[in-house]
């Protein structure tokens, strides 16, 4: 272009031949803007296309016009470029001012006209537009950009980065390639789970809650205000905070209710929110980001569920090897105990037996708990009533709680009838009754209440038992862990920390559910719910109701262990039937084999017994007398096999430690099938 800078500093070799008519139509024929200057930088003519571009008049052109057509930020550059031009051909870009005052990219080559000796007469320019191919190069450089970005934050979300660190990334790109002044992240942890504000940029640090009404939008992506009916940010609020523009790309397209990405800008005018793509693309890696934190997240609860597991393998077979022996010792001690009450007339020894009793049934309940925890203890399911259990056992729960402490019972008017074993759902009325008396520091009221027909949120028909307590409530983070094996809020020595974890164990196994409702300050509702069946009578029940019929029977007893063999006589005995008594399984085969057991009516054995255990005894016995009735006394069971031996017909059960009328109604039942 004709300015005085780029024109080399040597001596002219004379003057350039005058612009004629044919010159100058040949210039203006270039598409290109063309000019001409002298060998002094002297501008002696420019082209239609150069005049159409500046708006400059050759006729009004001062020396200095050329030089203010630069763009101010050129001008440097051009200016030492042009220090260094030293007459050959040389080419340059910069910004060329046009005539509506925009700038726009030229390449501009300049070259000397030279005389036949070398020596130049002038200069001749000529620029091209190339404001396309600029920009071209421009967004080029933007995709280039952004694709690093995007490699980059995929790089940070791969890595062990928080979710926090991600989240912040996100967003900061998401302001910064979409030119959009705040952005927020809303997701959902899980689907049963509200959605919530992840994180945030350019909001302040205490967000309204209409930020959080997120509507049933599709999966396109929404922008605002064209899509304020479904917009997953409130338009009010939007309103209020003065946003103008907003769009919300969803997380997972496929299902929009895992979330959003959404940016606001405050101001419209500039151009539209984009690219989209870009912003999907950062959703996408945002989503494969948070789903594999929450794969982490289960693989780790996975791990710990698996170590927990192992825990109660581990607990278990530590209380499988002391059960065995220990509910033995507690079956003698009770029966004996109450044969001993039973002979005594002077009420004083009868409350120090009866001390006795309740000391043996706290450490039956205790065996009970590690056994049900560990599912080693074996499940008799009968038929109950809810009333019928809760009023049985409703002056017992009174022995429990302490002086200041009331209990009110409020049963069904309709029996409460369910399936499940009577002992474990005792055990867990226990559990749920002494935590409420352990809350209750001062005066309190222990609520019992049965009903019947209760219909659970899937619209099956259930039995409910609650337990409730005027105590101080569960506090948020004790929650949390309520249901955790070994973890307790009472001191040490006063809790296992294995009673409502044992408690939902057992609920579960029966097709019910343990849940709970509380209030700070007002107390705690436990909820036991059973699936409801129709009011039967089961033979359990009949056999009860019976047992003073029952006919004097003969009784095969094999029990390894003295003090139980010796009750267990003992009560056979007094109930008026006879009794045959081996403690060893080969020796009970060998006296059978004999004598055929013409005259035995039901085999009461032990199952846990060394050498041969009660189930081998069963079947070795059963091939000799094939309808022969059997009877298992245990508390503990080891063997898978044994578990399904008393599913068969024929096969009574009894847990130990049992008490004398627990023996008489089961034997009872046993005489009667």
């Amino acid at each position: 272009m004709p300015f005085s800078p780029c024109v080399p500093k040597v001596s002219p070799g004379g003057e350039l031949p005058p612009v004629d008519a044919s010159l100058r139509f040949v210039l203006n024929a270039s598409p290109g803007m063309v000019w001409l200057s002298d060998a002094h930088g002297r501008l002696l003519y420019f082209n239609e296309a150069w005049a159409s571009a500046t708006g400059l008049r050759l006729d009004s052109f001062k020396p200095d016009d050329a030089w203010n057509l630069v763009h101010p930020d050129d001008r440097e550059r051009l200016n030492a470029a042009s220090g260094t031009f030293s007459g050959n051909p040389t080419s340059f870009e910069y910004r060329l001012k046009q005539a509506d005052g925009a700038y726009r990219w030229v390449l501009e080559r300049v070259q000397p006209w030279r005389n036949e000796a070398g020596r130049p007469l002038g200069y001749l320019g000529s620029a091209l537009d190339i404001q396309d191919q600029k920009e071209h190069e421009h967004r080029l450089a933007l995709i280039t950009l952004r694709q690093t970005s995007l490699t980059c934050f995929s790089r940070v979300a791969l890595e062990q980065s928080s979710p926090e660190e991600i989240n912040r990334e996100a967003l900061r790109l998401f302001c910064e390639h979409l030119a959009v002044d705040a952005a927020l992240l809303v997701l959902r942890d899980r689907a049963e789970e509200p959605l919530r504000v992840f994180a945030h940029r350019g909001l302040a640090e205490e967000l309204p809650p209409p930020v959080l009404l997120i509507s049933n939008a599709t999966g396109a992506t929404l922008g605002y205000p064209d899509d304020r009916d479904d917009f997953p940010v409130d338009a009010l609020w939007m309103q209020a905070a003065s946003w103008a523009e907003g769009v919300a790309i969803p997380v997972d397209p496929q299902d929009p209710q895992v979330g959003w990405l959404i940016g606001l800008r405050a101001a419209t005018g500039r151009q539209a929110i984009g690219p989209l793509h870009y912003a999907r693309d950062l959703a996408s890696i945002l989503a494969i980001a948070h789903a594999r934190y929450r794969a982490q997240i289960k693989l780790r609860e996975g791990e710990e569920r698996a170590q927990q597991v192992q825990k109660m393998e581990a607990v278990g077979l530590l209380a499988g090897g002391v059960a065995h022996d220990f509910n033995n010792l507690l079956t003698a001690i009770r029966c004996f105990a109450e044969l001993l009450r039973d002979d005594l007339a002077d009420p004083e020894q009868c409350s120090r037996v009866d001390d006795i009793l309740h000391a043996s049934s706290r450490a039956s309940h205790l065996v009970r708990q590690l056994l049900a925890f560990s599912r080693q203890d074996v499940t008799q399911t009968e038929t109950l009533d809810l009333n019928t259990l809760v009023d049985d056992l409703r002056g017992f729960i009174r022995s429990l709680l302490s002086e200041h402490v009331r209990i009110e019972v409020e049963l069904a008017e309709t029996p409460a009838w369910c399936r499940a074993d009577s002992k474990q759902l005792e055990q867990v009325l226990f559990n749920l009754c002494l935590n409420a008396r352990d809350v209750m520091i001062t005066d309190g009221v222990l609520t019992l209440r049965v009903v019947a027909g209760h219909t659970a949120p899937d619209g099956s028909r259930r039995v409910r038992l609650s337990v409730g307590d005027t105590g101080p409530g569960i506090p948020p983070e004790v929650q949390a862990r309520l249901f955790q094996p070994f973890y307790s809020t009472k001191a040490r020595g006063r809790g296992t920390g294995l009673g409502l974890a044992t408690s939902l164990n057992i609920v579960r196994a029966f097709g019910g559910d343990l849940t709970y409702e509380t209030e700070l300050g007002r107390g705690t509702v436990f909820h036991l719910d059973l699936p409801e069946i129709e009011d039967p009578l089961t033979a359990y029940d009949q056999a009860q109701a019976d047992a003073a019929e029952q006919r004097p029977a003969h009784l095969l007893l094999v029990e390894d262990d003295d003090l139980v063999r010796s009750v267990t006589r003992m009560l056979a005995e007094s109930l008026g039937h006879r009794v045959t008594v081996f403690g060893d399984s080969r020796e009970a085969c060998a006296w059978a084999a004999k004598t055929g057991l013409l005259d035995i009516d039901v085999l009461v054995t032990d199952i846990v017994m060394p050498g041969m255990n009660g189930y081998a005894l069963s079947k070795r016995l059963r091939e000799i007398k094939p309808d022969l009735r059997v009877f298992y006394m245990s508390g503990y069971v080891d063997d898978a096999t044994t578990l399904e031996a008393m599913e068969q017909p024929g096969v009574f059960f009894l847990s130990k430690p049992f008490s004398s009328e627990d023996f008489a109604a089961k034997l009872a039942a046993a005489l009667a099938s």
